[in-house]
């Protein structure tokens, strides 16, 4: 899939109507641009052009520097890369990454007995052993295209080829698929050398140009020639016989360097490609609008605009417009919104008529050549139906294996197959089945609880106080994973612990973690960075009940709002949860626990007083107790858990008053428990829906089984290692039991990869106004039957 509506250049003009949308302000987030810098003062160099007899791949502007490379490329990782003055930039090599690669959007390598060419002009940044060139076949022509766009430095099943251009100045061909030595490159054997070449050097300016002729049975001879600038040839290679399997796929650029601590860096233009076998794909072109999030509560509209990082010589504002009433082509102009912190545009229309539905469009860069329209629909408000469908999703880990550092291909449990590296077994991003499944059961409302991506995957995270292009890079993956619902389903986003890159947050109301250590407490990264988080997941949800920031000026978004008949909150319990891992602060004294804090206990007291007799739904983060076991089936401690007897308590209070079903996510753990307050049952329900796609696993397998057990294993009436009372009613185990992972995996490691083995998927909630009831439905991630247990009917008067 591409980015869907995208209009560039021409596309029609906006009619008559007045800017009247109110730009919502955020005034707890110092604006940063870290997409670009200002190009220095000076003529503007001229475009640059591909090699002889190849049509360009892109146009890009040549007065700019900034982090977006343009419409055709995907950078893996955005820190890693720039564009500069029309040139692609590698513009580090520190840290683990050893190889950069930049995905070709655009053009694809096709299972077919065709001849192709591609060609570019390169050159070198910063010598040093390493090289440049291309990486061809990347994903093996079996995955999605968005998914082959993130092949990177290590090697892995489904890697590609490898085509260098060397420090030394010679050419050659790499094998990018080898599991047991990820970096080691080697050469393909058979390769012969031509030529006299000489090292490279920092002014050099060198087309590399590839061909790829097809033999006969299959079989493709390869060609690579590195020429000045003159044509003149500096050193050629060929390699016979290679598999037209393994050049099927993904293009993509290519710097590499041999010393992880710095060494060469090379810079990329011109890139042409030409023949039968290199298909074109200008739909697949992105940005720098990558998708849109959205909301309605009443007359408010909001709506987010996501930008991939623009510079600051890039147009810095968005323009929503609105599909002329009648269904013709016109549009017209309803708000424009600044470019803010994140590379987002937030936009607050207060005067929203909900009864029918409305396209859309963001405008960026109107009458600029990168000119680009992405469009959507702003659903009518279901209040009059008989049915509102909620979906559930949580935890959206992009890969198990990272694809940066080495790991290991075995899952090391008899009977797992390997998980390969750029396969469909290891890449969990876009999420292709789960998506399309999900839609077909036409969800008019979408809830993100928390950990839209992990700090450790697909990529190791970047060290620093302020990792800004590496949280976006993730979070893009996430919105580029779920934009075609989100374009048109208004979606509520919770912020959890991975989000602001902890493996555990007690947010002690915004306070910093003392010495940076989160097993302390707080926030171990700065209320800027921690905001632009927020800004870029949050600021389309409905308006916060107090928006009054938290310490640090750590910004919130908790509150209320109505939709399809149903009265809907939002809480924050990670935020304003306190304690520590051990709950003791520095000087010992054990905390007064809370899961919510004053402001939002006032909060829920207030909703649940609010709308009697309406439906209504609170999302909540993660599970207020603890459903775990361990290997022996005994209650287990987990200090992330939201388990602390009486904040707890006081939270289920509030909710049973409201009426309410809590649905949350987090525990990478399907659930369905009745909490208990005096009893085992006398507290409200709480749906935690299965995570999207995860590494850690949890267990629930109670050793002798429980009392009043229901028709499905491991339920009935259970307390917890805290020592709160909850019937369970459902749940879902992995596939093999803890004892027997344990047995296999020594240690406390709890990381499983075979997607057989684990419970993954999404939840939806059917709220049947008519039927007067919540039909809850769990459902596995590739389309199968509901997991034991599911759906389950809760009456209205049962909540």
């Amino acid at each position: 899939m591409g980015a869907g509506k995208l209009h560039r250049r021409n596309f029609l003009k906006a009619g008559a109507g007045a800017v009247v949308g109110g730009v919502l302000a955020w005034r707890f987030w110092p604006w940063r641009r870290d997409g670009g810098t200002a190009t220095p003062a000076g003529p503007a160099p001229e475009p640059v052009l591909p090699p002889a007899g190849l049509a360009a791949v892109d146009r890009l502007p040549t007065d700019r520097t900034r982090t977006w490379l343009g419409p055709p490329y995907w950078a893996n990782r955005l820190q890693d890369w720039q564009l500069h003055q029309c040139r692609l930039e590698c513009v580090t090599t520190s840290g683990p990454m050893r190889t950069r690669t930049v995905a070709v959007l655009t053009r694809e390598l096709l299972a077919s007995d065709q001849p192709g060419r591609i060609g570019v002009r390169t050159g070198t940044l910063a010598a040093g052993d390493g090289f440049s060139g291309f990486l061809v076949g990347a994903g093996g022509g079996r995955l999605d295209h968005r998914a082959a766009a993130l092949v990177q430095g290590a090697s892995g099943q489904g890697g590609g080829i490898l085509c260098t251009y060397e420090a030394d100045g010679s050419v050659g061909f790499r094998d990018h698929t080898e599991e047991a030595r990820q970096f080691a490159y080697t050469p393909l054997p058979g390769t012969v050398h031509a030529g006299q070449p000489r090292p490279r050097a920092l002014d050099e300016d060198v087309e590399l140009v590839l061909e790829l002729t097809p033999r006969g049975q299959g079989r493709y001879r390869l060609r690579l020639q590195a020429s000045d600038r003159q044509g003149r040839p500096l050193a050629a290679a060929r390699l016979d016989g290679v598999d037209g399997a393994a050049l099927t796929g993904g293009i993509m650029l290519v710097s590499s360097s041999a010393d992880p601590k710095g060494g060469a860096r090379h810079w990329f233009a011109g890139l042409g490609t030409a023949g039968a076998k290199v298909a074109r794909r200008p739909e697949r072109a992105e940005g720098p609008v990558l998708g849109t999030l959205y909301t309605l509560n009443g007359p408010v509209l909001k709506l987010t605009a996501q930008l991939l990082p623009v510079g600051d010589g890039d147009p810095g504002e968005v323009r929503l417009q609105l599909r002329r009433p009648g269904g013709d082509d016109g549009w017209e102009d309803k708000a424009v919104a600044p470019v803010g912190p994140g590379f987002a545009a937030a936009f607050r229309v207060t005067d929203w008529d909900g009864a029918a539905e409305r396209g859309y469009r963001v405008v960026w860069g109107t009458g600029t050549a990168e000119e680009q329209a992405y469009e959507g629909t702003v659903a009518a408000d279901p209040t009059g139906d008989d049915e509102l469908r909620v979906g559930l999703l949580d935890c959206t880990i992009h890969s198990y294996r990272p694809l940066n550092v080495g790991s290991d291909v075995h899952d090391r449990l008899a009977g797992s197959v390997p998980l390969g590296l750029y396969t469909g077994r290891n890449l969990y991003f876009p999420y292709a089945e789960l998506v399309a499944d999900l839609g077909r059961r036409k969800p008019q409302l979408l809830a993100a609880v928390g950990d839209q991506y992990y700090e450790h995957r697909p990529t190791t995270r970047e060290q620093g106080p302020e990792p800004t292009l590496d949280v976006l890079y993730r979070w893009y993956l996430w919105l580029w994973a779920f934009r075609d619902l989100t374009r048109s389903v208004p979606t509520v986003v919770l912020v959890d612990d991975h989000d602001v890159y902890h493996p555990n947050l007690w947010g002690n109301t915004g306070a910093p973690a003392p010495g940076g250590d989160y097993r302390q407490g707080g926030y171990i990264h700065p209320a800027a960075w921690v905001n632009l988080v927020q800004r870029v997941q949050t600021s389309h949800n409905p308006d916060p009940y107090d928006p009054a920031p938290v310490a640090q000026g750590i910004g919130v978004y908790y509150g209320a709002f109505r939709y399809g008949g149903v009265g809907f909150a939002l809480v924050e319990d990670r935020k304003f949860k306190n304690g520590d891992k051990d709950n003791r602060d520095p000087a010992g004294k054990r905390y007064d626990l809370t899961i919510l804090g004053d402001r939002q206990e006032r909060f829920l007291a207030e909703w649940a007083a609010a709308d009697p007799g309406r439906p209504k739904i609170c999302f909540s983060q993660t599970l207020w107790g603890c459903l775990q076991t361990d290997e022996r089936g005994r209650a287990q401690f987990d200090a992330d858990a939201d388990a602390a007897v009486a904040a707890r308590r006081t939270a289920l209070e509030l909710v049973k008053r409201a009426g309410a079903l809590l649905l949350s996510g987090d525990q990478h753990l399907p659930s369905l428990v009745r909490h208990g307050l005096d009893r085992f049952d006398d507290g409200p329900v709480q749906f935690i829906a299965p995570a999207a796609g995860t590494a850690w696993q949890r267990w629930f397998e109670p050793a002798g089984g429980l009392p009043n057990p229901g028709p499905t294993p491991n339920t009935g009436d259970f307390t917890d290692a805290y020592g709160n009372r909850m019937r369970v009613l459902a749940v879902a185990n992995p596939r093999l039991t803890k004892a027997a992972f344990r047995a296999a995996r020594k240690g406390r490691n709890a990381e499983l990869g075979d997607r057989g083995r684990k419970r993954e998927g999404y939840g939806l909630v059917r709220v049947d106004k008519a039927g007067r009831q919540f039909v809850i439905e769990c459902w596995p991630w590739d389309g199968g039957e509901q997991f034991p247990g599911w759906p389950y009917r809760l009456p209205f008067p049962e909540v």
